[in-house]
């Protein structure tokens, strides 16, 4: 495996890709960031380089020579493709952390774009909530519906919080919607608070949303009817969730939206202290000989973030991958990649039970 170039390695993010990246047997890896003294490691497969995203000059000076790029640098709201553009410049392989339809479009129209790989959406969600349902599929003959739930109670980097709060616009898919009879429904759902869902340790305030990547899913997979929520621990952060979004809606300027990221950083704050931060997605298929159900907590969202990154470099520099530009949950191997999240550090459980979801423990604290 050739050098793999890690832009923003000192992130909330780009600290758990470099371990994952490391554990699972890159050869080298250029670690980027703005201040090299933040990065500190006796590793010798591990060359920390500055790097300024902002630059130009500096992206192509970090990039040349190196077989993959990894970009964990956010906002990316701010960033885009700026660093795509950097690595289809050197003629590297490209994964990125975030990107939905705005960024797959944006890499697609780089030069030779159909002759390089890039790998978008290798995070959270969408990345590993589009692989674990293509998984739990293969488990349930005949699915035609399923249901979706992903959160917890964890903090936002203010990156994170930033694309947060720009998730909610039309280009990453639709809040209160649902998939019904193979097609996108309006409205079809409601926020829901203090609900107690199986696996979660304590009632959560359910949105529903619709993002692309689930729509994709459900088409790929033949699925007729998806439920997917949004899940949130605590009693601060649902009124900022609420006070970003009107800010949203609103078309807020650039300064607001930081304030409301500030506030949102601020409530997860707040709800997080002096308990354990986790995240969790928990999934039913439904076919008709019954479900199955598909449980993965993790330590957070930026350590399963970072592991889903180093999945898609892994992917690529083992061939797995054909050259254009695809989204992660669709060119990496389901099967492939739970097997490699059962050895994740950021994984503290993942398994597959027979469903229904209403038959499992409603609080299930720290499975094993």
């Amino acid at each position: 495996m050739g050098t793999v170039a890690l832009v923003g390695a000192t992130g909330g993010v780009g600290r758990h890709a470099l371990t994952h990246l490391l554990l699972w047997g890159t050869d080298t890896v250029r670690a980027g960031t703005r201040d090299p003294a933040r990065l500190v490691t006796d590793d010798p497969r591990v060359h920390v380089r500055a790097v300024d995203v902002t630059d130009a000059a500096s992206l192509d000076a970090f990039c040349a020579g190196c077989h993959t790029v990894v970009n964990c640098a956010g906002p990316a709201a701010s960033i885009g493709d700026t660093v795509a553009r950097a690595a289809a410049r050197s003629g590297a392989a490209y994964v990125d952390a975030a990107g939905d339809d705005p960024l797959h479009a944006a890499v697609s129209a780089l030069p030779a774009a159909a002759d390089r790989v890039a790998l978008l959406s290798a995070g959270l969600m969408p990345g590993l909530s589009g692989l674990l349902p293509a998984y739990l599929v293969t488990q349930v003959p005949g699915a035609r519906r399923m249901t979706g739930y992903v959160g917890g109670r964890d903090g936002f980097t203010p990156g994170a919080a930033l694309d947060f709060l720009a998730a909610g616009n039309a280009d990453y898919g639709e809040p209160l919607a649902a998939w019904r009879d193979s097609t996108r429904r309006s409205r079809a759902l409601a926020a829901r608070a203090d609900v107690p869902v199986p696996f979660f340790d304590e009632p959560v305030l359910l949105q529903p949303y619709l993002s692309t990547e689930t729509e994709r899913v459900a088409r790929r997979l033949g699925l007729t009817d998806v439920d997917w929520w949004s899940a949130f621990a605590g009693s601060r952060l649902p009124a900022a969730l609420a006070a970003g979004a009107r800010r949203v809606r609103d078309g807020a300027t650039a300064a607001q939206l930081a304030d409301a990221a500030a506030e949102l950083r601020r409530a997860a704050e707040l709800d997080t202290f002096g308990r354990p931060r986790y995240q969790l997605l928990v999934i039913e298929a439904t076919g008709p000989a019954g479900s199955r159900v598909l449980a993965c907590r993790g330590v957070g969202a930026n350590a399963l973030t970072g592991a889903a990154v180093a999945l898609g470099a892994l992917a690529i520099a083992a061939g797995a991958v054909p050259p254009g530009v695809h989204h992660l949950a669709e060119a990496v191997d389901p099967a492939w990649t739970v097997d490699l999240l059962h050895t994740s550090p950021a994984v503290t459980s993942l398994q597959v039970d027979d469903g229904p979801l209403g038959s499992h423990d409603l609080i299930e604290e720290g499975v094993a």
